[in-house]
Formats: structure tokens, C-alpha cells, sequence
């Protein structure tokens, strides 16, 4: 065997026996929490999402007219009148797929989303195949043990499964396609803080669906709110623009992660909002200015509630950009998480209560600007 198979074998022992604190399936009492924690165990990378929109239809409400397309967009719309309210929460997570299977047994990995490709040297990852899920490890590189090995790049993506042949590799059920994702476990570091991979943006999934789960949607009148969890978002907004053809909002409130600096080692001069202070209104982004009018007015209904909330600037996209074009307003709502795209992205269940509060505030109470409600194309 090679000293860069037995590196990898020492290596899976040591993250064995390292694991710590892991996933529980013990209700804590909050519903966004205990739903966080069920759909982070869900695989669903971008352009194979279908397990996470089983899992989330499966648990919406009797009786809502639930839509559902070809990508595994999902969503229902109750109310009636102006405005028309969107929320949109993303189910993709980051993962790769399998592009080929070497002679010895090798797979060659294919990235889709935004990985650190550091991050992934030496880490334990599952194929989700026909006959159920196939374990390995990311190889390192052939450097590894050097002083100044070479960068790890994407291109270097190789997992390695315990056999040492491609026969063995395709009895196993590994075919060429299949969904790859981290092996994840939960890791409490407190009652009331975990880290994870795919709380980005399992975390805004649960928001959505316990506010749907703790309203009275009857209640909903004099407005139009749509409920829904779009895919792809990692890999280029793709779910919500598709959604963008059948849904014409008036304000789009896309909720998702918002990559924090609050970390020892970043820089606090951008992105900072500090987890455990409240939900992030994310005023500015690569795609996205919030009007400043529309942002002081969400506010207000936030103060009014006494949900606790914090004003942010961020790099990146978010879903509801795409429905600008159609003259909607964007407000990204966020929960503060730290370590983004890594396996320990780390959330605050206040922060996440707090969000939830809010998205059920806004579905009963949001109106927007007197007279300002956008006229649609």
C-alpha cells in the first residue's frame, strides 16, 4: 500500500476518534432548531436537491396547495391581494459528484459550489449510491508530508474507498453522477450553539418552514405570501430564477446565511455582526441594495415585535436579486454564521428564533410603503 493511502487510513482513524459531541435526534422544544437539526442530515446537492424537497414537503401543512417543478422547487401561496410576499429559503448544499472511476479503484471527484479546496484534504465523505451510501476519504496531495506542497486544487479531487479496483468501486454501487457529500455529524457546543456542514442554508429551510408551522395561515389576509425552497443557489441563483418565470412578488425577502467576520481571525471592519445578537438585515450585497426606506421600515416592524436584529454589509448574491428584473423589492433576511462553506459552520438558536419570529411578523403584519408597492411589468 502506498504512504499516501496509509497517511489517508491514519487520518480517518484520527477524525473517528475525534468526533465529539454528534447529532441527537432529542427534541429541545424549539421547533426552527429541532427542524435545523433533522434537515442538516439531509444530502441535497446543488442539481440533486430532491431528497431535501421530499423531506420538506412531506412535513408543510394538510390542506396547502403545494406546486412543485421539475428542478424541485417547491412552494404554496395562501392570501390573497397586494402585496405578494415571497420567501425563498435554498435546499442545495455543497458537495461534488462522481466524474470517474480510475483502474485502482479511485474516484475523481467533480465540484459543485464554492468548497475552500484546502478543506477538503484528508476528509470523509459519502456517495450517495442505488444501494445506499459508500464511504471514503479525500486522498492528499502526493506532497502531502513536504514542507511547501502544492496548492490543493479542485482538479485533485480524488476519494479514496478501500478497494483497488475499479470492479470493487462499482460493486460497491459507485457509478458516474452520483451526489458526494461531506460525512456530517452535528456538533453541540453548547444547548444553544452547534456547528455543521450545510447549515448555509439548511438553517433558512427550517426558518421558513417552522414559521409556516407555527402560523394560523388562515390568519393571512389582505396580502399574498408565498411559502417557498428553491434549489441551486450555490452554483448560480438557478432555482430561484426558474421561479422567477411563474412568481412576480412585490417584495422577495430571500432567506439565507450571512457570512460573518465574527471570528478571531477576520478582519471586523467588514461583514460583522456578532452571533447571538439577533437576526442580520443584510442592507447591502454583491447584488443587492436594500432602499434605504424599505430597510427603516422592516425595521420598525421588527422593533415593534421586540425581535432582537442587527444591520449588516456582505459580499455574495442572494436569491431574491433575480426578481428585481420584475420590479420586486429585495430584503435579504439572515441569521449571523461563522466559518462559511467549511464543516463547522456554526449558528446561534437565538439567532435563528429570532429570524423565525420575524418571517411570521411580516406575513401577518408587512404591508410596505404606503403607496409605494412596485407596479409589476
Amino acid at each position: 500500500m502506498s504512504a499516501r493511502r496509509l497517511i489517508i487510513l491514519s487520518t480517518a482513524v484520527v477524525l473517528t476518534a475525534s468526533a465529539g459531541a454528534v447529532f441527537s435526534a432529542q427534541a429541545t422544544g424549539d421547533k426552527a432548531w429541532d427542524l435545523l437539526r433533522e434537515i442538516l442530515m439531509v444530502p441535497g446537492i446543488s442539481s440533486q436537491e430532491k431528497p431535501a424537497a421530499d423531506w420538506i414537503q412531506a412535513r408543510l401543512p394538510k390542506g396547502v396547495k403545494v406546486e412543485r417543478d421539475a428542478k424541485h422547487n417547491v412552494w404554496f401561496t395562501v392570501g390573497s391581494g397586494k402585496p405578494h410576499i415571497l420567501f425563498v429559503a435554498h435546499t442545495d448544499e455543497l458537495g461534488m459528484t462522481v466524474e470517474a472511476i480510475s483502474p485502482d479503484g479511485i474516484v475523481k471527484l467533480k465540484g459543485r459550489g464554492g468548497f475552500l479546496p484546502q478543506a477538503l484534504e484528508g476528509r470523509p465523505f459519502v456517495i450517495q449510491t442505488a444501494k445506499g451510501p459508500v464511504e471514503g476519504i479525500i486522498l492528499p496531495r502526493p506532497d502531502y508530508m513536504e514542507r511547501a506542497p502544492k496548492p490543493f486544487a479542485p482538479a485533485a479531487y480524488e476519494l479514496f474507498l478501500g478497494v483497488s479496483s475499479e470492479k470493487e468501486a462499482r460493486g460497491l454501487g459507485v457509478a458516474e453522477g452520483q451526489a458526494v457529500i461531506y460525512k456530517k455529524k452535528i456538533i453541540d457546543l453548547t444547548d444553544e450553539i452547534l456547528a455543521a456542514r450545510a447549515v448555509d442554508d439548511r438553517a433558512g429551510c427550517a426558518a421558513v418552514l417552522a414559521a409556516v408551522l407555527e402560523l394560523d395561515l388562515a390568519a393571512i389576509k389582505d396580502r399574498t405570501v408565498t411559502f417557498a425552497w428553491d434549489v441551486e443557489e450555490e452554483i448560480g441563483l438557478f432555482g430561484a430564477t426558474e421561479l422567477s418565470k411563474v412568481l412576480k412578488p412585490d417584495y422577495v425577502f430571500a432567506v439565507d446565511t450571512f457570512v460573518s467576520s465574527d471570528d478571531p481571525l477576520d478582519n471586523r471592519r467588514f461583514g460583522y455582526a456578532p452571533l447571538g445578537k439577533g437576526l442580520v438585515f443584510r442592507a447591502m450585497d454583491s447584488s443587492n441594495l436594500v432602499p434605504k426606506p424599505e430597510l427603516q421600515n422592516i425595521i420598525s416592524l421588527a422593533e415593534r415585535k421586540g425581535i432582537p436584529y442587527q444591520v449588516s454589509n456582505s459580499r455574495g448574491g442572494n436569491d431574491g436579486s433575480v426578481f428585481l428584473a420584475g420590479g420586486a423589492v429585495d430584503i435579504p433576511l439572515s441569521w449571523p454564521g461563522a466559518h462559511a462553506h467549511s464543516f463547522i459552520e456554526k449558528i446561534v438558536k437565538s439567532d435563528l428564533r429570532a429570524l423565525t419570529d420575524l418571517i411570521k411578523a411580516i406575513a401577518l403584519e408587512f404591508t410596505g410603503l404606503p403607496g409605494q408597492i412596485p407596479l409589476q411589468k
